[in-house]
């Protein structure tokens, strides 16, 4: 099966809202000129006071956003923006408003027919006091490091990566790459067209992807925790101290089970289901995908 790599999903998915049908460069059909689009950027920066603010909210974006929990005294909201041709930068912007004590982000890109566009990327940095509720873009990328507790991180088109989360985390893509590296709580992942990493989550509770592989740690498991894929290879490395049943299925593909120290004590095996279970097997694991492997190691 395919082993994509995060770098290349984000690099082909990445576009411009409102940009041309016609690519920037080329030559018109019946002229002899080449279309050279006046591009330019502009950086605006907000600071709102912490004290002020329990939960942070970032919603209606359509760009990437970065977020980073650190030690600071301010929320720093940073919009970049991106401006191609006739749009303005008066139309391309960053609002940010405190409703109650919840802070809430979101931005403003316009509607272009013709030559120009524009994008407006957010980069967001908050004190670990301040929770977050979600992080949510329609068009980019979602990068999070040392997220709080509860976190929704989602992107319609692009990747969400996580890094050294303190608590449970949703991570959350239709058209994109998921990858963990993290956390202290329990995760939970779904992709529509995309691959799933996740190395070192506390505990697991589904993984899901429709078109992709997903290779997981699984130190732990929530009660009925799920690792799938319709089109895909699934790669699970069981944790010394888990307790599950396991069931595995594919319907075109093979198992692979590798213990090296006797955990997993397999009850079942057929062409297409395997049972086992994991020291001694108090949580239930299903690993399922359609087309592909199912790999084991323990």
């Amino acid at each position: 099966m395919r082993d994509r790599s995060a770098a290349d999903g984000s690099s082909t998915r990445r576009r411009l809202l409102g940009a041309v049908g016609v690519g920037l460069g080329t030559t018109l059909a019946g002229c002899s000129g080449v279309v050279d689009v006046d591009r330019r950027t502009e950086t605006e920066r907000r600071s709102v006071d912490p004290s002020t603010v329990s939960t942070l909210a970032v919603t209606e974006a359509t760009g990437d956003i970065d977020f980073r929990a650190e030690s600071r005294d301010d929320i720093a909201v940073v919009a970049r923006k991106r401006a191609l041709g006739r749009v303005s930068f008066d139309e391309l912007g960053a609002t940010v408003r405190t409703v109650g004590d919840r802070l809430e982000v979101t931005t403003d890109e316009p509607r272009v027919v013709g030559f120009g566009g524009g994008r407006v990327d957010l980069e967001i940095r908050a004190p670990p006091s301040v929770a977050v509720d979600e992080v949510r873009t329609a068009d980019g990328d979602v990068r999070a490091e040392s997220v709080p507790d509860g976190a929704t991180l989602a992107t319609t088109d692009g990747d969400v990566s996580v890094t050294d989360a303190r608590g449970d985390v949703r991570a959350e893509s239709r058209d994109g790459d998921v990858l963990v590296d993290g956390t202290d709580g329990t995760l939970s992942a779904t992709t529509v067209d995309g691959e799933i990493r996740a190395r070192d989550p506390a505990r697991v509770d589904a993984l899901r992807t429709r078109d992709g592989d997903v290779v997981a740690d699984v130190p732990a498991a929530a009660s009925d925790a799920v690792v799938a894929s319709t089109d895909g290879d699934l790669l699970l490395r069981l944790g010394d101290d888990l307790s599950a049943t396991l069931t595995a299925r594919t319907d075109d593909g093979e198992f692979v089970v590798t213990d090296g120290g006797g955990a997993v004590s397999v009850r079942e095996r057929t062409e297409s289901r395997l049972r086992a279970a994991v020291n001694g097997g108090d949580a239930a694991v299903t690993a399922r995908t359609r087309d592909g492997d199912i790999t084991i190691r323990a």
